[in-house]
């Protein structure tokens, strides 16, 4: 995951507006929430069983949105997130089409009774984020055999090497019982998610890097022994330490450590060569130092923000610099 600066795309049309498609929508769910609070309302007074709101909807019970999945969303997404997911960094083309994705859940919020989601951001471009079908739909996925080091930290014993139900879907877990609703939208919730368009995700996620034993795990920032909570929280309701995601970061790394090798070499030979009064050698060892320099130049542009995993790339670079 990586910090995204949010300012660089603006709203598409489509959501700006009360005369916009999900301006106009929006209102429409006003309506519907509204009189479903009432109705709640007056079936608590009277004890009767409250009556659903009319609607011409499939689901009585619930507003099907749509204006946030238009395409005009979907282009600006893909374009602030150069086509990655916003959790993992993958390439969601590669395997499904986008979930466009509310960070705050605009349906109901999963083992939280009585709160209807957050339907009026349902349609706000800040809630909005581009997801793979695996980051955002709850999902059995396969575990990788985590490091006996590391195991009790990221799973339960018996998940270790098997299977768990991972995605975020409808999960929105927060710090204390503080949650916004309609009526009080501006509560000061704590969201136990990471959030990369708010927060900076190198503050609760690291990469763990082993030079002798590659394998690409995301793991929660430590404070004071301590580790990160919303960092382990997001580890777990994103998956992102799923089987097919840390086999696709550890061949990055290994890719990376063998180009990292490939420089050491190079450049031993490159210096021998340089040191010879045979020009030959010295030219020989010049085009070598070119040929050094492209390796370089390929490991930064696997680092550039338009690169799937990026940030682990960046993370890796780091520990080459202090080796």
């Amino acid at each position: 995951m990586r910090r995204v600066d949010r300012s660089l795309v603006s709203a598409p049309a489509v959501l700006v507006g009360d005369k916009s498609r999900g301006g106009k929508e929006l209102a429409k769910a006003t309506v519907f929430f509204e009189a479903q609070a009432r109705a709640e309302a007056a079936a608590a007074t009277t004890g009767a069983p409250a009556a659903a709101p009319k609607t011409r909807k499939k689901k009585e019970n619930s507003f099907e949105f749509s204006a946030y999945s238009d395409e005009a969303v979907k282009y600006a997404l893909d374009k602030l997130f150069f086509g990655k997911c916003a959790y993992c960094e993958s390439r969601y083309a590669n395997q499904a089409p986008v979930d466009v994705e509310h960070y705050r859940p605009k349906g109901r919020i999963a083992g939280v009774a009585n709160h209807p989601g957050y339907w009026w951001l349902a349609m706000v471009w800040d809630n909005l984020l581009p997801s793979c079908i695996d980051c955002n739909r709850r999902r059995w996925q396969d575990l990788p055999q985590f490091p006996e080091s590391l195991a009790q930290l990221l799973v339960a014993p018996e998940m270790q090497g098997g299977k768990a139900s991972l995605g975020k879907q409808d999960l929105f877990p927060i710090a204390g019982a503080a949650r916004a609703t309609a009526a009080v939208p501006g509560i000061d919730e704590q969201p136990d998610l990471i959030n990369p368009c708010v927060d900076d995700p190198e503050e609760h996620l690291v990469f763990h890097i082993d030079r002798g034993d590659p394998l690409g795990l995301v793991l929660p920032a430590f404070e004071d022994d301590v580790p990160s909570r919303r960092g382990l929280t997001s580890i777990h309701v994103y998956g992102l330490n799923r089987l097919g995601l840390v086999q696709e970061r550890t061949r990055i790394l290994r890719k990376l450590d063998f180009l990292s090798r490939l420089i050491d070499e190079i450049g031993k030979i490159s210096e021998m060569l340089l040191a010879s009064r045979d020009q030959k050698n010295k030219t020989m060892g010049a085009r070598l130092d070119l040929l050094l320099n492209q390796i370089l130049d390929e490991i930064r542009a696997m680092a550039e923000p338009d690169q799937p995993y990026s940030s682990l790339v960046k993370a890796w670079s780091k520990t080459l610099k202090t080796n």
